[in-house]
């Protein structure tokens, strides 16, 4: 099964790298499309193919990411954000689902609060968007355009673009530990939030990871710690 990993990128330049080194800790081909120059230096570092696009609206922008990956050689799919690592059993517990179906994704991932290391974990009731798989088969049928030209709402919009044209979407079963993690930092559009989910281990996170990004997670408190103190 030939995969493609996908992701848009904007600013956060060290929680974009962690999510790079979680692109080589799983060993497939990955697409980004970036709006910032200085996002090239990262992308060849990690061997992360790039597509330039401007940021807003994002929808537009993600579209233009397809549009490259048209081109380039894959069965799936797999998207994720910028600030998130996915680990390699959500590959195994997808494996099944590959020969059956053209849309599925998880609803269970954990939080990581960047700047204290505090972790939750939720099980939503509405599919994520980070680490759903879409066949090529299904982006064909779309022509390579999932989303509209906006900032929010774009998973559901695209979920139900793909449901329009017959493309269901299947949800995995949870199991013991969440597979997706979403690293949240000074720029995302939804902000950790201690309210959500349960608290959960994040040594149960770290076991599953590589050692480098363990140790560049941990770092992320002192590296925002050293932004705030910056004059402005």
């Amino acid at each position: 099964m030939k995969l493609l990993i996908y992701t848009a990128v904007w600013k956060r330049p060290e929680i974009t790298e962690i999510c790079f080194m979680g692109l080589k800790r799983l060993g497939y081909p990955a697409l980004a499309v970036i709006s910032e120059v200085d996002m090239i230096p990262l992308c060849e570092k990690y061997g992360v193919q790039w597509v330039m696009h401007e940021n807003h609206p994002l929808g537009e922008k993600k579209n233009a990411g397809l549009e490259r990956a048209r081109e380039m050689d894959f069965d799936f799919l797999i998207e994720i954000g910028s600030d998130d690592l996915i680990l390699n059993e959500l590959i195994n517990q997808y494996k099944r689902f590959f020969v059956k179906y053209d849309f599925f994704g998880v609803c269970d991932a954990a939080y990581i609060n960047s700047e204290t290391l505090e972790c939750r974990r939720e099980q939503s009731e509405t599919p994520y968007g980070a680490g759903r798989a879409i066949s090529k088969r299904a982006l064909e049928l779309m022509d390579y355009e999932l989303w509209p030209k906006a900032n929010r709402g774009l998973d559901k919009h695209s979920l139900n673009k793909l449901y329009n044209k017959g493309i269901k979407y299947w949800q995995i079963p949870p199991i013991d530990y969440p597979l997706v993690i979403d690293i949240k930092g000074p720029v995302n559009l939804w902000k950790f939030n201690r309210s959500k989910g349960v608290k959960y281990d994040i040594n149960e996170i770290f076991l599953r990871i590589s050692p480098e990004e363990v140790n560049a997670i941990k770092c992320l408190r002192q590296v925002y710690k050293s932004e705030s103190l910056i004059e402005r």
